[in-house]
């Protein structure tokens, strides 16, 4: 999220043979005008992820990883299937540096040619590195970047079958909600409408999204949050402008 605010302000850019990796559209640039966000009504944030994958200088995004490097090899058979997550989930994730680094150069071994895509695959094997993400002082960046009214929802990892909500790695979603308070963020949290809803009826088969039918529920709910946080804000401005009248 900072990053791709970084790269619209201008004070930063991805090199365009990591803009697949990072999430970043290739028609994101610097706008001139950019310097906040204070004429916009408000953004919502929903940290998904208590880590940030960095590649020299960028942050890059593992779904991309996945699918971009290490699905091809997954596929070559399953010791390197097996391999790919040893690296990604508990080497690297899971801050284990030895094991990062062991099965980072068994990977390379699956990776052969001579192009500049597999050059870069190999580099980003080699020396991505994570770094733990702080919540919040990633919003209080956030509050400093856009200077409009914020909003926090909760990223759900998976339900259980009787709603309770998993947080991965544990401690994640707690650390978003006392990150929210310290704040004074607004916070959506999904859980108890879930529930209410009825878990089989609001979930799919997976228990980690949305059904065609809760969509348009949770999807209203959202949209009045962030129509609270507007009125809100709008109060506060006009009390505002009233005490500086007085």
């Amino acid at each position: 999220m900072v990053q791709i605010i970084e790269v619209l302000r201008g004070e930063k850019t991805v090199p365009q043979e990591l803009l697949p990796f990072t999430g970043v559209p290739r028609n994101v640039r610097h706008k001139p005008g950019t310097a906040d966000f204070r004429d916009i009504d408000l953004a919502l944030i929903e940290p998904a992820s208590a880590a940030d994958l960095v590649f020299r200088g960028t942050v890059i995004n593992r779904n991309h990883i996945n699918a971009r490097i290490l699905a091809p090899i997954e596929k070559q058979s399953r010791d390197a299937s097996k391999l790919c997550q040893k690296w990604l989930r508990i080497g690297l994730i899971g801050l284990k540096d030895d094991v990062r680094d062991e099965a980072g150069l068994q990977l390379l071994d699956y990776i052969s040619g001579d192009s500049d895509e597999v050059e870069l695959a190999r580099a980003i094997i080699g020396e991505t590195r994570v770094v733990k993400s702080d919540i919040a002082s990633g919003f209080a960046r956030m509050q400093d970047l856009l200077g409009c009214p914020l909003g926090a929802v909760i990223y759900i990892f998976r339900y259980m079958p009787d709603g309770r909500p998993i947080s991965w790695p544990a401690g994640f979603r707690e650390e978003v909600v006392a990150a929210a308070k310290q704040l004074d963020l607004p916070l959506f949290e999904p859980t108890q409408m879930v529930v209410d809803f009825g878990v089989e009826a609001a979930l799919t088969q997976d228990y980690r999204h949305y059904s065609e039918q809760f969509l348009p529920v949770v999807g209203e709910a959202l949209l009045q949050f962030a129509m609270s946080i507007r009125e809100q804000s709008r109060r506060a401005r006009n009390t505002a402008a009233e005490a500086d009248n007085r």
